[in-house]
C-alpha cells in the first residue's frame, strides 16, 4: 500500500508545474519524424512546457487527420505543420499559425541509385506523404527543377511517414521520395541518390505553432503558455549546443559527427524570434491562393497572428 501511495504521489508531482499548479494537458500533432521537431520534442523533453503550466503532449499524426481533429473533434489542441495549415486557412479552415519555428524548408529528394537526372524519373513513382502537403509540395518544386512537368510527368503514391516512404525504397516499390533531413543523410549512407534539395526551388516557412481561432478566443491563457514554452525551447536549443546535438543523435539515431552536422542545418534555418518576414508570408498567400484557386481578398493576420506570441516575448525579455 505504501509503494502504491508513493507511486501515486509521485505521478501527482509530475503533474504539477513550476509555479505550483496542476499542468493542463495539450496535445500537439505532427506528420513526420523529421528534424523540423526537434527543437519542439527538445523543450518537451526539458519540462519547459510543463514549467509554463501546460503538459504538451506530442503525437504522429498525417496532417488531414490533425486539421481535422483541431477544427472539428478538438481531440488535438495544436498542429506543427505550419505549411499545410497555411493552405488549410486560405480554403477557409479556422486555423491560425501563432508562431513559426523554421524559415525554409529541410526536404531532399531522394531516388534509387539508377537515377542519374530528370529524364531518369520521367514516368517513375515518387513517395510523398500527401501530394497537397508541405514535402508534397516540395516533392513538386524539386521535379520542376530537373525540367519535368510536376503534374504529368511522375506518378505521387501518398504512403505516409518518412519511415514508411523509407521502406518503399528499399522495397524498390518506388523510384524516389521526398525526405526531410536527416532521413537524406541516412539514405545517403545506404547507397540512395540525393537528386534535389528542395529549399532551393519552393521558399516557404515550415513548420511552427498552430490552433484554432475558437481556441485562442476561449483559451488564450493555454495558448500563451504554450508559447512560452515554445520561445524557452527555441532559445535553449540555440544556446545549449552540446546538449542539442546529443538530442538530436539520440532521438534521430544518428552518430556524433552526422548529429552535430545536422544541427548547424538547423541552426541555419531557425527563426530568429518565433516570426517570419511579412514579405516572405504575403508571397506565399499569393502563391497558395493561385495554388488553390481562391479568388477573395485574404489578409495576412487571418491567418497569421503574432499577437500573443509577441506579448510573451515582451514579458520574457522583462521578467526572465
Amino acid at each position: 500500500m505504501r509503494l502504491g501511495l508513493s507511486t501515486l504521489f509521485s505521478i501527482l508531482l509530475a503533474q504539477v508545474s513550476a509555479f505550483g499548479q496542476i499542468a493542463e494537458k495539450a496535445i500537439i500533432a505532427h506528420n513526420s519524424d523529421s528534424i523540423s521537431i526537434a527543437p519542439l520534442l527538445y523543450g518537451i523533453e526539458r519540462g519547459f512546457y510543463r514549467r509554463e503550466g501546460v503538459d504538451l503532449e506530442f503525437r504522429m499524426l498525417r496532417t488531414d487527420l490533425a486539421t481535422a481533429a483541431i477544427v472539428s473533434t478538438r481531440e488535438v489542441d495544436y498542429m506543427y505543420s505550419a505549411g499545410t495549415a497555411f493552405r488549410a486557412a486560405v480554403r477557409g479552415l479556422p486555423l491560425k499559425i501563432v508562431a513559426y519555428s523554421f524559415k525554409d524548408i529541410l526536404f531532399y529528394l531522394m531516388t534509387q541509385p539508377s537515377i542519374q537526372s530528370g529524364k531518369d524519373l520521367k514516368g517513375k513513382k515518387v513517395a510523398v506523404s500527401l501530394p497537397t502537403d508541405t514535402g508534397g509540395l516540395a516533392a513538386k518544386a524539386s521535379i520542376r527543377a530537373l525540367g519535368l512537368d510536376p503534374d504529368r510527368d511522375v506518378v505521387y503514391i501518398a504512403i505516409g511517414a518518412a519511415s514508411v516512404r523509407l521502406a518503399a525504397m528499399k522495397a524498390g516499390s518506388v523510384e524516389a521520395s521526398i525526405m526531410p533531413v536527416p532521413w537524406n543523410i541516412r539514405m545517403k549512407q545506404e547507397g540512395f541518390r540525393e537528386l534535389v534539395f528542395a529549399g532551393n526551388h519552393l521558399k516557404q516557412p515550415l513548420t511552427g505553432i498552430v490552433t484554432s481561432g475558437e481556441k485562442i478566443e476561449k483559451n488564450p491563457q493555454q495558448v500563451r503558455r504554450v508559447l512560452r514554452g515554445f520561445l524557452r525551447s527555441m532559445r535553449a536549443f540555440k544556446q545549449e549546443r552540446k546538449e542539442a546535438t546529443d538530442f538530436i543523435g539520440k532521438r534521430f539515431n544518428l552518430e556524433p559527427q552526422v548529429a552535430e552536422e545536422v544541427y548547424k542545418i538547423v541552426l541555419q534555418t531557425l527563426s530568429e524570434d518565433g516570426t517570419v518576414n511579412q514579405e516572405v508570408l504575403q508571397n506565399f498567400l499569393e502563391l497558395v491562393k493561385k495554388e488553390t484557386g481562391v479568388k477573395k481578398p485574404i489578409a495576412l493576420p487571418e491567418i497569421v497572428d503574432y499577437r500573443l506570441l509577441r506579448e510573451v516575448a515582451k514579458e520574457l525579455d522583462t521578467k526572465g
